[in-house]
């Protein structure tokens, strides 16, 4: 790092906070410091607005590489099981990964009726039917990666319980399931990950019977910003506003970060990237309603992101860490503005009517290839 980088570092942080402090204790110097506060606020804010729109346009223009082909040897080849993942992540994120599966169960139970059915889309090894394995009910599983749909149905076959399960391999984008045969649809952390996902939403609308639920969670592209709200408070705004004003958002990821993996592509194949979209509450919700589905809650998780510095830091202090970081969750989920910040966004929707058109209208997802 050179001496500028690492002097603009260390002034960023400071000199708001100085100019706070002038404000606050001396009347004489109070409005050239808040002149110069909001001037300064104003510079950091373009500079982040702008590299976000430069970003989020790589990206989207880096998703328009995606192709079926490496899409199926992607997910089919190189995507582990979740316990494979525990394994790879340690306790920490595994502890945190597992909130979501027990925020999900919860509202299974709240909508799910004695004797019904609900579809995990996407359910990888089943860590929602393990919470639910007591309910009078129809558990149908489906998966996309061949070796995720045979593990989880060995895993599941000799676990007592009332809950008859049932695992199918398939497509998000085309179920095998008859017209208004479901209850309670689980899509969580799926839709980011598909190159069609409206056609998946259209899909789960005719699958849900009438007053079905669709229970969702996804990256939230309204996620606690990676920078102090003393040097950058504007950055907090816009994501706050940004879940119901998508066009707030200026960083809003599209792809993994990095390119699918060449043994899986052709000779000289150039550099393909695969959809890990970042969704926007309100936008989402409106696909939802085009296809009949009414959002009647949202709310989000997962404080603070699993790449901030505060996360690091709360990992590497182990048990502790961990009872600290439930700490957070708690009191974030709980405070205006700031609750809506989180990492992940959970939405329940209604089946209500059908949808607009028989099949997703163009431009209702702002995807490349829709």
């Amino acid at each position: 790092m050179s001496i500028r980088s690492a002097l603009r570092r260390l002034v960023r942080p400071i000199l708001p906070l100085g100019l706070l402090a002038a404000a606050t204790v001396s009347p004489r110097h109070r409005n050239g410091a808040l002149v110069g506060l909001a001037a300064f606020w104003t510079w950091i804010y373009t500079r982040y607005r702008r590299a976000g729109r430069v970003a989020t346009a790589v990206e989207y223009d880096q998703l328009g590489t995606a192709n079926w082909d490496a899409y199926w040897r992607h997910y089919n080849e190189q995507v582990p099981t979740i316990e494979e993942e525990f394994a790879m992540w340690g306790e920490f994120h595994q502890h945190r990964h597992e909130m979501r599966y027990d925020l999900v169960a919860a509202d299974v139970r709240a909508h799910l009726p004695r004797g019904g059915v609900v579809l995990d889309v996407g359910c990888g090894s089943g860590l929602v039917a393990d919470r639910i394995l007591d309910l009078d009910a129809t558990y149908l599983g489906i998966d996309f990666p061949e070796h995720h749909v045979a593990y989880v149905a060995r895993r599941f076959a000799p676990l007592p319980g009332a809950l008859a399960t049932r695992f199918l391999r398939g497509d998000g984008e085309l179920l095998p399931l008859a017209d208004a045969s479901v209850d309670v649809v689980v899509l969580s952390e799926v839709i980011e990950h598909l190159l069609r996902p409206e056609r998946a939403v259209w899909e789960i609308a005719r699958v849900l019977r009438p007053g079905g639920v669709l229970l969702m969670t996804t990256n939230n592209a309204s996620e606690l910003p990676l920078c102090s709200p003393s040097t950058n408070p504007l950055a907090w705004v816009e994501k706050a506003v940004g879940a119901t004003r998508p066009s707030v958002i200026s960083r809003r990821p599209w792809v993994w970060p990095v390119p699918v993996d060449r043994t899986l592509l052709p000779d000289g194949s150039a550099d393909i990237y695969l959809p890990h979209t970042h969704h926007i509450q309100a936008e989402t919700a409106s696909m939802f309603g085009a296809a009949g589905l009414d959002t009647f809650r949202w709310t989000t998780f997962e404080f603070p992101p699993p790449q901030a510095a505060t996360t690091v830091w709360l990992e590497s202090r182990g048990d502790r860490g961990t009872r600290a970081v439930d700490l957070v969750e708690a009191v974030a989920t709980r405070v205006p503005g700031l609750k809506r910040l989180g990492c992940h966004v959970f939405m329940r929707a209604r089946k209500i009517g059908p949808p607009v058109s028989a099949s997703p209208p163009p431009g209702i997802w702002p995807g490349p290839f829709s």
